[in-house]
């Protein structure tokens, strides 16, 4: 298969000192600038500036990554990306939308590494947080959005309803928020985030028809993100299985999850 990455000069030194990509483009380059400017002609003229690979990774600032991977699936490329989770929900439906239309494999790398197993639905999961890091309300959301990576993972189904409580009702920073999310399959995930003075976990029980499983995830559980591995295992995951292992999909469904949120709480 035929790789090529697309980085900001600041992210290429990790990726440097093995042959990872049969290609790599810095992204102030004069070949990117033709996709960032629209001046490339057609389809086909991307690729070829890409140098026709199957899959292209585009780790760079998102400001500039929405157009690169706009115009990679346009021209048929098959896109892996961690930007992803920055972007709005209205522009990842954007891009998934192109990818289906195309017919290319779209996914993104999470901020940790680390799946629930895959199983039969509908599938129940209740959850909850203990952290020490609620400090504000930008941690609050970031570690909601890492969590919700991780609980969605075995859930395949669409978004049906998603509820939201919190406390103190009127006054911030939150100290501690319930969410209730449930999908078209009859799935469901129940999720507390609570401010504790002790060590951070994540306490899980998935429960189908088959089975009861309990998981308790300690911060030294989860794989931080590192470039060379993160990415790597999901160049070989799509390699070998002609999917994402982390689908563009499940990105949408946190990111809708945190702009209710936010519009519930903040708005």
């Amino acid at each position: 298969m035929t790789t090529c990455l697309v980085t900001d000069s600041n992210k290429l030194i990790p990726y440097q000192g093995e042959n990872f990509f049969n290609n790599t483009i810095e992204v102030n380059n004069q070949l990117i600038d033709k996709i960032l400017l629209g001046i490339c002609e057609s389809n086909s003229q991307i690729a070829r500036l890409f140098n026709y690979p199957e899959l292209v990774v585009v780790d760079t600032n998102p400001k500039t990554s929405y157009t690169i991977i706009a115009n990679a699936l346009r021209a048929g490329i098959n896109v892996l990306t961690p930007s992803l989770p920055h972007f709005s929900s209205e522009k990842i439906q954007e891009l998934i939308t192109i990818a289906q239309e195309i017919g290319v494999e779209f996914g993104f790398l999470p901020k940790y590494s680390l799946d629930l197993p895959s199983t039969h639905t509908p599938i129940i999961i209740d959850s909850v947080r203990e952290t020490i890091n609620l400090t504000s309300t930008e941690n609050l959301l970031q570690q909601i959005a890492n969590d919700l990576i991780l609980l969605l993972s075995p859930i395949k189904s669409e978004l049906r309803k998603v509820r939201v409580y919190w406390l103190p009702l009127y006054s911030h920073p939150v100290s501690t928020l319930k969410l209730i999310v449930d999908f078209n399959d009859n799935s469901l995930i129940t999720y507390q985030i609570k401010n504790k003075k002790e060590t951070s976990i994540l306490k899980v029980v998935l429960t189908t028809e088959e089975y009861d499983k309990t998981f308790n995830i300690f911060e030294a559980q989860i794989k931080p993100e590192s470039t060379k591995e993160t990415v790597m295992q999901n160049v070989d995951y799509f390699i070998n299985q002609r999917k994402m292992l982390y689908p563009a999909a499940m990105a949408l469904k946190s990111k809708q999850i945190i702009e209710i949120i936010i519009k519930k709480i903040y708005s």
